[in-house]
């Protein structure tokens, strides 16, 4: 854009929200406002944000937070190398063979695909193309048909 014109554009708004003075504020304001800070000051502390909980709850919950942590690091670490862990280890490997199994299978799909186009070659491919977006198109203007039908006004 034209700087020029983005300058006198915003000298021309400037001066419109100047001349528009001051409004005064509704009297019902200051009272819902106390009524909110004195509500938010009457909450318990633990209903409160983390920032103004007391110095000794603040350092007990952080202190909990990295022990709580720090043990499911320990406890994931020995799920895998430990010997107790062995039968959860087979059943996490048994989730990503499953996992590979689908993916091996979308893989075989999408090949097949290549092929069958290949085989049939691109004209019937776009005119199954065409196909499926004509009969959206047909499903989509009798929907909208039906919708307006039943939608009208008797």
């Amino acid at each position: 854009m034209n700087p020029d014109y983005e300058k006198q554009l915003e000298d021309a708004i400037d001066r419109e929200l100047k001349g528009l003075g001051e409004w005064p504020a509704p009297a019902t304001l200051a009272s819902r406002i106390m009524r909110a800070l004195e509500h938010r000051a009457a909450l318990p502390w633990y209903r409160r944000a983390w920032q103004t909980w007391p110095v000794a709850w603040q350092a007990a919950s952080l202190a909990a937070l990295v022990v709580l942590f720090g043990g499911i690091s320990h406890g994931v670490v020995e799920l895998f190398q430990a010997a107790s862990g062995t039968s959860s280890a087979h059943q996490v490997g048994g989730w990503f063979a499953s996992a590979a199994a689908v993916f091996k299978s979308i893989t075989v799909l999408g090949e097949a695909l290549v092929l069958a186009t290949r085989h049939l070659g691109m004209t019937v491919l776009i005119g199954c193309v065409a196909g499926i977006v004509l009969a959206y198109a047909t499903c989509f203007g009798l929907g909208t048909a039906w919708v307006r039908l039943v939608m009208a006004r008797r």
